[in-house]
């Protein structure tokens, strides 16, 4: 079961890393390229760490479920605290559903549909910082 968890976490890596590779990409093709050289990179990191997401997502809440198979009851002790790593993994999961992912995955794959980007930093126009 070790070597299982192992693996996961190595996929895992794997493909967080690749998402980072190109973030970086993105990130000096706003400095060295044209604009629609820069968008197409910033389209393809959103495409990846969307992908990335749809795997990781499932590997580590299958990583989780598998140590507590193995270690059995003890594992859910209190003093532990194991039961956080399983309640992270499915929070974050929560926050930015992988059926949203899998969506833009599959209408860009099939339609070529680039979404419209959610992330954003800052105030949305007609709001304020202290209305909320």
């Amino acid at each position: 079961m070790i070597g299982e968890v192992s693996a996961l976490a190595f996929a895992s890596e794997a493909a967080a890393l690749r998402v980072a590779e190109l973030v970086q990409e993105a990130c000096e093709a706003h400095l060295d390229l044209s604009r629609d050289e820069a968008d197409a990179a910033a389209v393809a990191v959103e495409f990846a760490s969307s992908q990335a997401q749809i795997v990781v997502t499932e590997q580590v809440q299958r990583a989780a479920s598998t140590i507590f198979n193995a270690l059995g009851a003890s594992s859910t002790r209190k003093g532990l605290q194991l039961d956080r790593h399983w309640r992270n993994a499915r929070t974050i999961s929560s926050h930015n559903p992988v059926i949203y992912k899998s969506r833009i995955v599959g209408d860009w794959e099939i339609n070529g549909t680039v979404p419209e980007f959610m992330w954003r930093a800052g105030d949305a126009p007609g709001t304020t910082s202290a209305g909320a």
